[in-house]
């Protein structure tokens, strides 16, 4: 690591807030390889909290791709509600090979009722056992489901947005850009935290010792997911790999947010960038002292907090 590609963190690490400082002490860094996968798979990243009873959460399984198999999703609607309400796809993160769609109860808990929304998590399959095109396709599957299903589950087909973080952020914006191509199913827009998009690792952020979600990670979850392909390679699909897409026209509204010390930095101001040039209304949010994923695996933290008042700001009027 060069002295300028590290000399930018120092300043910002020694000047963040006793909370945030507090609890990456407590996570340290997040590594994930061979050795350690099974048992990371087994860790919650996400409390489900405590149900409120006002929001029914309800399994499916609904069909994949063809020749794919079914995929399981969480629906979570209000009870008692008759009027078709806008929805979102949710996709969660975990670098593509961890994770799992049942930690959202807590989240829709509050947004079902406060956004008047549907939510539908996607239990995508995880890489290396499989990987691009598979997880994408399912969450592919989840979108057309609610949207060939919307009477039944209560949605408006024409107010279907995809959220996801991290992994699911890169998922988020892959699935954009193949709703638009295929043509079938509008998306309203489109939320990408922190988002996973490049996997060439050339970025100055990329390199410079980001807290909490370092490179050998983030590598790691990339050669899972891309599978035969390799980041040498000229011909590795844009929807597997959004910031290689040469095209960004035509995509839904976006809302993008990432902290100033996440090594994913770069890619998300780059494709921000990118995303408002092809006239795609963009918002875009850096928050300071925010690491990776700073909003859910620092949850009790200021930043956290403040980032998910921005958030939800946007999706209330959006939604």
């Amino acid at each position: 690591m060069s002295a300028r590609q590290s000399d930018y963190l120092a300043p910002l690490l020694a000047a963040l807030p006793a909370d945030v400082r507090q609890r990456l002490d407590e996570i340290g860094e997040v590594t994930i390889d061979d050795s350690n996968l099974a048992a990371m798979r087994g860790r919650t990243l996400r409390s489900p909290g405590t149900p409120t009873g006002t929001v029914e959460h309800t399994d499916h399984h609904v069909p994949g791709a063809p020749g794919d198999p079914d995929v399981a999703v969480r629906l979570h609607r209000e009870r008692d509600v008759a009027a078709p309400r806008p929805a979102l796809i949710s996709i969660h993160g975990g670098g593509y090979v961890i994770g799992s769609h049942l930690g959202d109860d807590g989240r829709f808990d509050g947004w079902c009722t406060t956004l008047r929304c549907v939510g539908i998590s996607v239990g995508y399959r995880l890489a290396p056992e499989t990987p691009y095109p598979g997880p994408l396709e399912d969450c592919h599957a989840a979108l057309r489901w609610a949207y060939r299903n919307a009477a039944e589950l209560g949605i408006d087909p024409a107010r279907i947005g995809i959220i996801g973080g991290s992994a699911g952020g890169g998922l988020a914006a892959g699935l954009a850009l193949l709703a638009r191509d295929r043509g079938e199913i509008p998306v309203s827009f489109q939320v990408l935290s922190y988002p996973m998009l490049d996997d060439r690792l050339q970025t100055e952020s990329g390199r410079a010792g980001a807290p909490l979600w370092g490179p050998a990670t983030n590598q790691y979850g990339w050669r899972a997911y891309l599978g035969a392909y390799q980041s040498s390679d000229d011909d590795v699909p844009a929807y597997a790999v959004p910031a290689r897409a040469r095209d960004l026209t035509g995509l839904p509204p976006a809302f993008v947010t990432v902290g100033n010390l996440d090594g994913l930095l770069d890619e998300d101001l780059d494709y921000a960038r990118r995303l408002i040039a092809a006239g795609v209304p963009t918002d875009l949010h850096v928050f300071a002292d925010g690491p990776h994923a700073f909003d859910s695996m620092l949850p009790n933290t200021a930043i956290a907090a403040r980032a998910r008042r921005t958030l939800e700001d946007w999706l209330q009027a959006h939604l």
